[in-house]
């Protein structure tokens, strides 16, 4: 009996009920928004503090502090955007840790590793094609679940009649 009581108190907690409801309040969708943003964000945190002149001796084993942090916000950000996708966040959300993530990979594969233009704007086509992307994978769900709904009414008319090939009482 003790263990069904403590297996209550912990589904009734506000951290688990928020994790496993469907609908989620209008703050949490804000906080989560904020989150998936942050994802995106942080990936120029580097780039920020040496705008700030912010530098640190402490590099943890790397060739400056710019890089340690760059190194150690790419790991960190994909942390914060599972926290904001737990919290239901606005999907438009997404698109600001897309078009950083598209200038991180524009930046990393480009022969110089030097901010230009131009990676804005393939970001941005980047940013267009993901929306693309997406939608078509949600119109093939959408249509593979027309088509098991029309298998399953196939196997089980409406009469109620045939299941399987066999006859079922009503």
């Amino acid at each position: 009996m003790k263990d069904q009581g403590h297996k209550v108190s912990k589904s009734t907690h506000p951290v688990f009920r928020l994790l496993s409801e469907e609908k989620v309040s209008f703050t949490a969708r804000i906080i989560g928004t904020v989150f998936v943003a942050l994802s995106g964000g942080l990936l120029y945190l580097d780039k920020l503090l040496v705008y700030l002149n912010f530098e640190s001796d402490v590099t943890f084993g790397f060739s400056n502090f710019s890089n340690f942090l760059w190194a150690f916000t790419q790991s960190i950000a994909p942390i914060f955007m599972l926290i904001g996708i737990y919290l239901k966040p606005h999907k438009s959300s997404f698109l600001i840790a897309v078009y950083c993530y598209g200038l991180q990979i524009f930046w990393i594969f480009g022969s110089n590793h030097s901010e230009n233009s131009m990676d804005h704007f393939f970001a941005f086509g980047f940013c267009i094609i993901f929306v693309i992307i997406v939608f078509f994978i949600k119109r093939l769900v959408v249509i593979l679940n027309k088509r098991q709904n029309q298998d399953q009414e196939w196997l089980f008319r409406s009469d109620g009649a045939t299941f399987f090939g066999q006859t079922v009482p009503l």
